[in-house]
């Protein structure tokens, strides 16, 4: 199987199968957002080691660009075999939303939308489009952005609190945004937070924060995927909590058992 990747777009008839650069150029966006997106889940880096090439591109029926991943110039050395992982996983993703099937778990949300906004608009914006590499081709059609909206949909929601540290905001965005990367469950849930704010949330970067507002989760997770956050608050950093800290913090956890007694009984346990 060829590593490359061609994404093709037809656009409609009323623009005489042309594309707008705008429309062509989001899409774009959106297709190297996620494969950066399952770059890092390959690779379990925050930044992604692959870069691509345009090696080839056409404007005959329809709109065609080829691209070849490559290491990074920055990147430590990669395994020979982390460009094909890659590639396989990217599209083992796409046919899965294509069938509608189970998407794998570690697909965050964030990435989730990248695979929806490739299709999105298809037959209004654009006519066709598709992605594929020399072996297989699937087609970005109106089931594939029916499948893609279905994996992105909030069907629940409650209103409580999460912590998280506070490492990444979009303060000037039309989407006003910031994540926080939890100690447990997901590795970071999308934050939307209200308009007046930013200078706060600017405030309390790299901090361990308490956000409270309304959860939203996909049916399937025990955890949120994003919060409309009414309120939060910087919390104790991590790094500043030693183990001096903690002595006497539960003075009644063993009950009447010796501190030797109930560790004993905790490793019992775990055998």
């Amino acid at each position: 199987m060829s590593d490359q990747i061609t994404f093709t777009v037809d656009g409609v008839d009323s623009e005489n199968g042309h594309v707008t650069l705008g429309l062509f150029l989001e899409r774009i966006e959106h297709l190297l957002s996620a494969l950066n997106g399952i770059d890092r889940i390959i690779g379990e880096s925050g930044s992604p080691k692959l870069d691509y090439l345009i090696i080839k591109a056409t404007h005959s029926s329809p709109l065609a660009m080829t691209f070849q991943p490559v290491p990074k110039k920055r990147a430590q050395q990669i395994p020979r075999d982390y460009i094909p992982r890659c590639h396989s996983r990217f599209f083992k993703e796409l046919r899965a939303v294509q069938r509608m099937e189970p998407i794998s778990p570690d697909v965050e949300p964030e990435l989730r939308e990248h695979f929806r906004d490739i299709a999105l608009g298809v037959g209004q914006d654009f006519k066709t489009a598709a992605i594929s590499n020399g072996e297989e081709r699937v087609e970005l059609d109106k089931t594939f952005e029916a499948n893609a909206k279905k994996l992105t949909t909030e069907e629940d929601c409650s209103f409580g609190a999460y912590e998280g540290a506070l490492d990444a905001a979009n303060i000037h965005g039309q989407k006003r945004r910031f994540w926080i990367y939890p100690t447990v469950g997901p590795r970071k849930v999308v934050c939307d937070f209200m308009p007046g704010t930013g200078d706060q949330i600017k405030a309390a970067l790299g901090q361990f924060v308490r956000v409270v507002g309304w959860k939203f989760f996909h049916p399937s997770s025990p955890y949120p995927v994003r919060i409309k956050v009414q309120d939060f608050e910087v919390l104790v950093h991590q790094n500043d909590v030693s183990i001096e800290s903690l002595r006497g913090i539960a003075p009644s956890a063993t009950a009447d058992m010796s501190a030797v007694d109930f560790v004993r009984q905790m490793r019992n346990e775990w055998d």
